[in-house]
Formats: structure tokens, C-alpha cells, sequence
């Protein structure tokens, strides 16, 4: 005894070093965007990898009484802002659109831009733009232009006529304002140094912006308030996940506890089944954060469900060794067969490329294996083997009966007849639904303030981009300006209904050459001069074209186009109203690519989902093909073919019934399936007791005990937000109850 717990000391002294070790490079993700398919496109993972900077953005919108509007907006400037800026990471209002900083750029390029009406004019009525030049000059309207490079205040004109990135607001440095007739509006675009990466960091600035925000509502009651940002999202997510986290592990963990005392009636077996599922979920941890740098706060909601499945062993481990060493050792082998088994269906699915599945089977399979081990090791060096509360014993002899009497209408042969009817009905059935937005947990309050923002804002477009590439500047500008002059084209063609694009705000070079030509030849003629002479300035001396790449100096230019390491420049057009019938246009466009970031995910996880389907029947397969050689090993061959049949039989119709109920709650999708495999494997376990030498009582006891706390572990997740933990929970729930009810059915006389 002394010498097993000093092993036990050791093994855990060094599993609660690799843990602490471990955890210290760790950083929490909370985005579903991490739990999805990542993809191998150069080009969509340049564009995917543009959108999630390190540094957050987001916005505030208040609405507020016209009368209130200045103290809030004065509220705002002297004690908001300033306290949001003050802790770390500071959080900011984002100069990136400021009205400064582009008006910098458009008075160093004075002379070169100009409205698209100004070349024609020029050409043919110049007249009209001295005209209308002149009558400028003589309003009190400011001019921020300089005359010398830009008589006609054509870059003026080219400013004033750009679309609004805010449509509405006017810029009052920090703020966007805009005035209504009874309520004004404001609208702070804020920016933070908090890492992306960091669940921590955006944890924290949220809860600032949060505090400010509740203050602001004491003030001025008044006020409607909504905010708009991932960053946002990201926190409700973590938040939603650790509530789960606690209230589904509290409620199995309470659940279980129930279970042992009112069953085993032994602080010894309590202590020792807490002994095992701390030590496995530090095992299981300890191997995600070795192997994963950026674990997901989802996958601590489906962790829970090793509490389930921790039971299921420590139950038969112990109720077989409640009935003497013959018991013991007639368990045993089916502990490790179903053991392996489980562990090998949570294996599988770190062969998807999903992350989030990748981390929860490496957890499962870790803890598993370790609580295999203690069981195994423990159970009969600790002396396990207190028998079940009598109660216990005879409501499970009366079931054993019942059973027995079943058995005489030889379900060995109708089992499969009815698998193959449930097959059919389930495929008949069957409805898949792959879009990522049923992944979608944001509360809903949330998802209405987002929208309502993009509502007042108009700056919202669909998740369809145009992806242009080139392996220099140059060339990405040149060929993002061919695509961009088609863009007016298409919406006359109804293929899109608006766009957004860098050359909304820009020239090419070419363009900005002509019209300096077009101005020089003004100069040139009597109209002209005279116009030249009545400012009293000499003739504009015409700077030097520019080249394309000085484009990329323009304030908005880090909107629009990405650089792509040493591969080049991608540039970027955002879409709204797009038709199918685009796809043909772009596709005769070798250098553009039209992508959508949610339908490209969608088809990928479709496919996960189909491939996911076909190793679900290979693992059928192997599985019957692994009971046969295994299971029972004294009996016959053909004998174990029968039992064999009859335990894949009874898989088959918990998997069709579980996924027949699961589809009254939503379409099918990867996760439905990702739960089929633990249907599979818990199936496998009920199956490979049934089937062996243990007494069928005996079996029963601990069976029952395993299916009601699994069921309750996992059922509990069928309540979750999070469409994706659901589907998880619905089919685990179904799947073990009828893998629980049908198992006992399996005859394995000789």
C-alpha cells in the first residue's frame, strides 16, 4: 500500500509540473472564428489574417435628447475618453479616420485629383470651372487648398464629393455627431492595444468601456446605447462558456455525488472517484496545453462530459469487485477493450482539421487513458469493493429477470432487422444544414445593438470581398483599378448594389496625369490667364506624376490593401447585394477572385461533416470486425460473430433514433456527428460489458449508473447557448439512453 502511494505521489507531483508549466504560454481563444476550417488559400488566409488585427476596434453609439447633447458630448471629452486612455491597454478614439490626417494627404496632391465631371469640363467648357472657382472664392466657405498648385479647387471638389466612410456623422475631433430634430447622435470609434489573441486583455477592456458606459446611463438616463465590435462578442462568448462550464460541471458533478453516496453508501469510493477525475482533467489539460498554444473556452464546456464518462469505469471497476476476485477478473479485460475503444473515437478526431475537435479529443483521450489506468491500478490495491446499497441490488436482479424473459423472443435476430429499418427511416430523414451562422451564440441583445449600429452608420457590408493580387504594388494597384472601373457596370446590371474600394477615394496615376495636362493646356489660352490673373498667382508649375505605389501613403490605403509577406500586395473590395451571376464575371478575370469568408467556411465544414459520416461507418466496421476477433475470446467464432452483430445492431438504432430527435431541434451538422462517435464508443462500452463474463446483474448495476450520470453530463449540454454545444448535447443524451436500454438485450449464452 505504502509503495502505491508513494507511485501515485510521484506520477501526480509530475503531472501538476507539466500543468502549471504548461499553462504559462497558453492564451485562451474565444472567437468562433477558431473553431472553424482553416483555410489553405494563400489569398483568403492573407485577407482572413488582415481582418483580426492585434489592435481591436470598435464603436459606441449614444442617442440622446438635442438639449443633453452638449453636456454629453462635453462628458465625453473631459472624463470618458481621458479614463479610457489612462490604464492599460489604453483604449483610444482611432485617428485612422480622422478628418485631419485625409486632408493632409489631399493638400499635399493639390491639383492632382479632381471629380470625374472636371475632365470633360475641362476639355470642352473650362469656362463653367472658372465660373464656378470663382463664385467659391468669393463665399465665406473655408478654403484648405493651396491656390498656386490648385487655382480651380478642383481637389476641393474631389474631397467634398467623396463618399462618407460614417454616413451622416460630421467629424468633431474625437467625435462623429450627427443632429436630428428632436435627438442628436454620437458615435465614438475607439481602438485598444489589447491583443486579439488575449481572452484576458479583452476581457479587460470591455469591462472598462462597460464601467463607462453604466456611468454614462446614471447621468443621463436619457440615453439608448449600443456597441458594435468583435471585441464585444468575443467577451459574451468566454463569459457564456464559463457559466456553462460551471453550472453543467456542477450539476453532473452534484448529480454523481448523489450517486455514490445513495449507491455505495463509502467516503472511500467518493474520495477516490474525486481523486480520479481531478487527476484526469489535469491530464487532459496538461496535454492540450502542450500541444496547442491557443486552446478554446468552448472546449472547457465539452471537458465537462469527461465526468460522465469517468464514472462509467470507476461504477464497473467497483461493483465488480464488490463481488469477489472471480468478478474482478472477469472485468477487467472488458475495461481496457472498452477503454481503448473510447479513447480511440476521441483519437479520430484530432485527425480533423477543426481545431476546437482537435483540442477536445486530445483532452478526452488523455483523461481517459488516465482514468483507465487508476482504475485499473487502484481499485483492487485500495480495497473498492464496498457492495451496493441492497436496494440497489434488487431493483437490478427484477431487471436482470425482465431481461432474461426478453431474451426468449431472440433479439439476436430481429436486432439487426431493426437496425436496417432505422437506417432507412434515418436516411430518409436525413437534412444537413452546414452554414456556420447556426455556430452563432452572441445574446441577442448584443446582436441588436450590432445592427442597429450598422443601421445608423450605413457602413456595413456582406462578408462577399473582390481579392485582388499582385506580386508588387504596381501591379496589384493597376489591376485593382481595372477591376474597380467594372464596378459601376455591375450595379447597372443589378449584380451587386453597392460597393466600397480603395479608388473611391483615390485616382490612378494616370488619371491625375491627365488632369494636369488638361489643366496646363487651361493655363495656356486666354481664359485662363485672365483667371490666373485676376488671383494674382503665376502659372501653376505641374508636379511630377505619381508613381502608383505613393498611393499607398493615403490615410485609408491600410483599409483596402494588405501586404502579403514577400509575396506581394492583396487589395480588397467590399461587397454588398452580390447576385450569382457575378461568379461568371470575375471568373474571366485572371488576376481577381470573388470570396465569401462564411460560405468558403460552410462548404468546408460540409465537408467535415461528410467525411466525418464515412469514418463513422469505418468505425462501425472496425468495430464489428474487432468484437468479433475479441470480444468473448472463449466462445466460438461464431459466436462472437453473433454477439458482434448484435452489439453493432443495437449502435445502429441508438445513432438513428439520437439523430432523428436531434433534427426536431435543428439540421444536421458536424457536431451532430462529432457526438454520433461517442454515441459509437459508449455503445461499444454498454456492449462489451453485456457481453462478457460478468453476472448480467452485476453488469446492470453499474450500467445503469453509468447511462444515468453520462446521460445527465452530457444532457445537460442540449441546454447550451451555443448551437454547436447543443447538437453535441442532444445526440449524447438520446444515443446513451437507448444504447443503456437496448445493451442488456444482447444474448451471449454459448
Amino acid at each position: 500500500m505504502r509503495a502505491t502511494v508513494i507511485k501515485l505521489v510521484l506520477a501526480i507531483s509530475l503531472l501538476v509540473i507539466l500543468l502549471v508549466v504548461g499553462n504559462r504560454h497558453v492564451q485562451w481563444q474565444s472567437s468562433l472564428l477558431h473553431t472553424l476550417p482553416q483555410d489553405t488559400n494563400p489569398l483568403h488566409q492573407a485577407y482572413q489574417n488582415s481582418q483580426q488585427p492585434n489592435e481591436q476596434q470598435f464603436l459606441l453609439w449614444l442617442h440622446i435628447p438635442a438639449e443633453q447633447s452638449e453636456s454629453l458630448v462635453a462628458h465625453l471629452r473631459k472624463r470618458v475618453l481621458p479614463q479610457l486612455a489612462a490604464e492599460q491597454p489604453a483604449i483610444k478614439p482611432n485617428e485612422q479616420l480622422a478628418i485631419e490626417s485625409l486632408i493632409s494627404f489631399y493638400q499635399a496632391h493639390a491639383g492632382s485629383f479632381g471629380p470625374t465631371a472636371a475632365y470633360d469640363q475641362l476639355a470642352n467648357q473650362p469656362e463653367q470651372l472658372i465660373t464656378a472657382a470663382q463664385q467659391r472664392l468669393q463665399q465665406p466657405s473655408p478654403i484648405w487648398v493651396d491656390l498656386q498648385h490648385d487655382p480651380l479647387l478642383l481637389t476641393q471638389s474631389y474631397v467634398e464629393q467623396l463618399p462618407d466612410m460614417l454616413v451622416g456623422f460630421h467629424y468633431e475631433a474625437p467625435l462623429y455627431l450627427r443632429s436630428g430634430q428632436q435627438n442628436n447622435e454620437i458615435l465614438l470609434v475607439l481602438t485598444s492595444g489589447a491583443d486579439a489573441l488575449s481572452q484576458t486583455e479583452a476581457q479587460r477592456v470591455v469591462e472598462r468601456v462597460e464601467l463607462q458606459l453604466q456611468g454614462i446611463q446614471q447621468q443621463f438616463p436619457a440615453v439608448e446605447l449600443a456597441r458594435s465590435g468583435f471585441i464585444f462578442h468575443a467577451a459574451a462568448a468566454a463569459n457564456q462558456a464559463k457559466h456553462e462550464m460551471s453550472l453543467f460541471g456542477g450539476l453532473s458533478m452534484l448529480f454523481v455525488l448523489i450517486m455514490l453516496v445513495g449507491v455505495f453508501r463509502s467516503l472511500r469510493h467518493l474520495a477516490f472517484t474525486l481523486f480520479v477525475l481531478t487527476t484526469a482533467s489535469a491530464a487532459g489539460f496538461s496535454a492540450v496545453f502542450w500541444l496547442f498554444d491557443s486552446p478554446h473556452v468552448l472546449m472547457l464546456v465539452f471537458a465537462t462530459t469527461i465526468i460522465g464518462l469517468c464514472i462509467d469505469y470507476v461504477f464497473h471497476a467497483c461493483i465488480a469487485a464488490s463481488h469477489g476476485e472471480k468478478s474482478w477478473r472477469a472485468i477487467v479485460p472488458a475495461l481496457w477493450l472498452g477503454g481503448i475503444t473510447t479513447i480511440a473515437g476521441y483519437i479520430l478526431l484530432t485527425f480533423l482539421a477543426l481545431p476546437l475537435l482537435q483540442q477536445l479529443g486530445v483532452f478526452m483521450a488523455a483523461a481517459l487513458a488516465t482514468v483507465l489506468t487508476l482504475v485499473v491500478y487502484c481499485v483492487p490495491r485500495f480495497q473498492l469493493n464496498t457492495p451496493t446499497h441492497p436496494n440497489w441490488g434488487r431493483l437490478h436482479h427484477q431487471l436482470a429477470r425482465g431481461y432474461a424473459r426478453l431474451h426468449q423472443f431472440r433479439p439476436q435476430y430481429w436486432l439487426p432487422l431493426v437496425a436496417i429499418v432505422v437506417g432507412l427511416i434515418m436516411n430518409s430523414q436525413f437534412v444537413a444544414n452546414d452554414s456556420v451562422r447556426q455556430l452563432a451564440s452572441s445574446p441577442p441583445n448584443l446582436v441588436q445593438q450590432e445592427q442597429q449600429i450598422r443601421r445608423v452608420t450605413a457602413t456595413h457590408f456582406d462578408a462577399d470581398v473582390l481579392l485582388i493580387h499582385g506580386n508588387s504594388a504596381e501591379v496589384m494597384l493597376q489591376r485593382y483599378a481595372a477591376v474597380a472601373n467594372l464596378l459601376p457596370q455591375w450595379q447597372a446590371q443589378g449584380l451587386i448594389t453597392r460597393w466600397q474600394s480603395f479608388f473611391d477615394y483615390v485616382q490612378p496615376p494616370q488619371q491625375q496625369h491627365e488632369l494636369q495636362q488638361l489643366q496646363h493646356q487651361l493655363w495656356q489660352t486666354s481664359a485662363g490667364a485672365d483667371y490666373l490673373h485676376w488671383l494674382g498667382i503665376t502659372v501653376p508649375v505641374q508636379p511630377e506624376a505619381q508613381p502608383w505605389s505613393a498611393l499607398l501613403n493615403h490615410p485609408l490605403a491600410s483599409l483596402f490593401v494588405y501586404p502579403e509577406s514577400t509575396k506581394g500586395y492583396l487589395g480588397v473590395i467590399r461587397l454588398s447585394g452580390v447576385q450569382p451571376e457575378l461568379t461568371s464575371y470575375i471568373q474571366e478575370i485572371a488576376h481577381a477572385e470573388h470570396f465569401n469568408p462564411l460560405t468558403q467556411a460552410s462548404s468546408a465544414l460540409g465537408q467535415y461533416r461528410v467525411q466525418l459520416q464515412w469514418w463513422l461507418i469505418a468505425l462501425i466496421g472496425l468495430a464489428w470486425v474487432v468484437l468479433a476477433l475479441r470480444i468473448k475470446s472463449q466462445a466460438s467464432l461464431a459466436q462472437r460473430i453473433a454477439l458482434s452483430t448484435q452489439v453493432i445492431s443495437i449502435i445502429i438504432i441508438a445513432l438513428g433514433g439520437a439523430l432523428s430527435l436531434a433534427l426536431v431541434a435543428q439540421s444536421l451538422n458536424v457536431f451532430h456527428f462529432v457526438g454520433a462517435i461517442l454515441v459509437v464508443v459508449l455503445g461499444l462500452d454498454y456492449g462489451i460489458f453485456c457481453a462478457s463474463n460478468v453476472h448480467r446483474e452485476h453488469v446492470l448495476q453499474a450500467l445503469s449508473l453509468s447511462a444515468l450520470t453520462t446521460a445527465i453530463a452530457f444532457g445537460v449540454l442540449s441546454f447550451s447557448s451555443t448551437p454547436a454545444i447543443a447538437a453535441f448535447g442532444h445526440v449524447v443524451l438520446w444515443g446513451v439512453l437507448f444504447s443503456a436500454l437496448l445493451t442488456p438485450l444482447i444474448t451471449n449464452k454459448k
